[in-house]
């Protein structure tokens, strides 16, 4: 997989560190204040999901028609000022929306909220979150194109050991809520400002916009896929945001804060796809400009087998130690309540990665429009679901509504590709990784464990390890995986040959 196994292998790692500061901020921290996360959280995806409609689908632009602009000489004929000018309107636009805004969020969707008048204190706090998160977006996809993934990461781990920071503070009496949000404001800043510098230090910092190069067909192709891209943006984020507002709305503002811990426990299974999907996007985006089917193909097949070899390791890893993991939670009797909530969360993921890349494959296609349908499916789905799951099995059932429209979502994907481009994800290996993921859950359910949470949770581990990790690599299931590993201890040995 040439670039995407490097800059994939590096992501992981960079990732694996933010995991770990993540998961313990999630563990010894968060527990805490399911309160004040339950707030972080919601702010959080009410950005997000204001971003994806306000943003006009430019991120997405940034990696789908930057092969048509590419040429360094003329500054990819203003192809950043473009994406930039444009995400301007956007904002500006979302400032003039903003009464409007209030009163669906606040009026509407959150009126039933115990959490009301909190969430009302701290609504306009969105208006700085949503121009950071447009414009770094913007950036994050704009540098991807440059086969650049790892050092963005490194912004998104800066969050993750900052706002445990605030917490620890909050904790400790030294600030308040409100200096919290700004808090986290701040962070968000100065990723912006990192972004800025390191795009600079790339030498593909251009602000200059030359639309002359807009000719009458390129501009009527992005405007088009401009309205496919921002339905997509909108229906994506109505999907997969919604269910944190919809626990806020439907239960309280704490069950939210624990909803968002499960949440934080099973994103770690996902980490890997993150940034193989950001270093194969601009690839397969260049593949579809070639037409060379036969290349996009082979990289939906091995990241696929890639995905769910590292998926199922980390899934079972979480849930064969779940109960030592909550036991050592502070409240851990609170905490109990969303153990189910990580089971089909974390199959949730699972389901994702095995379909891997289809969203990226479907999306740079000419066949691009199928996503929104899609996407408006699975966003009636998850709303619709939400509302039978959550009043029959309260915190749990916002999960099973997330399992069954993310499930649906990718089978339907599925099939469309096959039927369009003739081409799966899954080989013989796929069948190898079930089947080992199958035996090692018999395992870890089956050996006892009695000693302290934490030594469980280790043995559990080294055991897992042993016995899954040493099957992939010895039966070969996957030669990239086998090619990571490899070069990983090249690396290590090196380094420690060097000291």
């Amino acid at each position: 997989m040439g670039v995407i196994q490097r800059q994939g292998l590096k992501h992981t790692i960079v990732s694996y560190f933010g995991v770990v500061i993540g998961l313990f901020s999630t563990i010894f921290i968060y527990p805490r204040i399911p309160e004040l996360y339950g707030l972080f959280k919601v702010i959080i995806d009410a950005t997000v999901l204001t971003v994806s409609f306000f943003s006009l689908g430019l991120s997405t632009h940034a990696v789908k028609f930057f092969p048509k602009f590419k040429d360094l000489k003329t500054g990819h004929h203003g192809f950043l000022g473009f994406l930039l000018i444009g995400s301007s309107i956007g904002f500006i636009f979302f400032l003039v929306c903003l009464p409007l805004i209030r009163y669906l969020f606040l009026d509407i969707l959150l009126k039933e909220s115990d959490s009301l008048e909190l969430l009302t204190e701290y609504f306009y706090y969105l208006v700085p979150m949503v121009f950071l998160f447009t414009f770094n977006a913007i950036f994050y996809k704009y540098v991807s194109n440059f086969n650049r993934v790892v050092v963005p990461n490194v912004f998104e781990i800066f969050i993750k050991i900052t706002v445990p920071v605030l917490a620890l503070l909050f904790l400790g009496n030294y600030i308040d809520t409100q200096f919290f949000v700004i808090g986290v404001i701040l962070n968000y800043v100065l990723v912006f400002i990192g972004f800025l510098i390191y795009t600079k230090s790339l030498g593909q910092l251009f602000f200059q916009l030359n639309l002359n190069f807009i000719k009458p067909p390129l501009r009527k192709e992005i405007q088009k896929f401009s309205v496919f891209g921002l339905l997509n943006a909108l229906g994506g984020q109505l999907a997969f945001k919604i269910d944190t507002l919809m626990v806020a709305a439907m239960i309280d503002i704490t069950s939210t804060g624990i909803y968002a811990i499960a949440l934080v426990i099973t994103e770690v299974i996902s980490k890997p796809a993150k940034g193989i999907i950001a270093i194969s996007s601009p690839i397969i985006s260049a593949r579809w400009e070639a037409n060379d089917l036969a290349h996009i193909k082979l990289i939906y097949q091995k990241s696929s087998t890639v995905l769910l070899i590292i998926g199922w390791f980390v899934f079972l890893g979480i849930w064969g130690s779940i109960h030592d993991l909550i036991e050592v939670m502070p409240n851990s009797d609170m905490v109990k309540t969303g153990i189910n909530v990580i089971l089909f969360l974390g199959l949730a993921k699972l389901v994702d990665l095995a379909t891997s890349l289809n969203t990226d494959i479907i999306g740079f296609s000419k066949k691009y429009q199928f996503n929104f349908y899609a996407l408006l499916v699975l966003a009636v789905l998850n709303i619709m679901f939400n509302l039978y799951f959550i009043p029959m099995y309260g915190l749990v059932g916002t999960a099973i509504a997330t399992f069954c429209s993310l499930s649906l979502f990718n089978i339907v994907k599925l099939i469309f590709i096959w039927v369009n481009f003739k081409m799966q994800p899954f080989t013989v290996a796929t069948v190898k990784i079930l089947l080992l993921a199958g035996l090692c859950w018999a395992m870890i359910y089956f050996i006892p464990f009695n000693f302290h949470p934490i030594v469980n949770i280790i043995l559990r581990s080294i055991l897992l390890t042993i016995v899954y990790g040493g099957a992939t690599l010895y039966f070969e299931i996957s030669p990239d995986v086998n090619g990571m590993v490899r070069s990983g201890l090249d690396k290590l040995k090196s380094f420690v040959g060097n000291k």
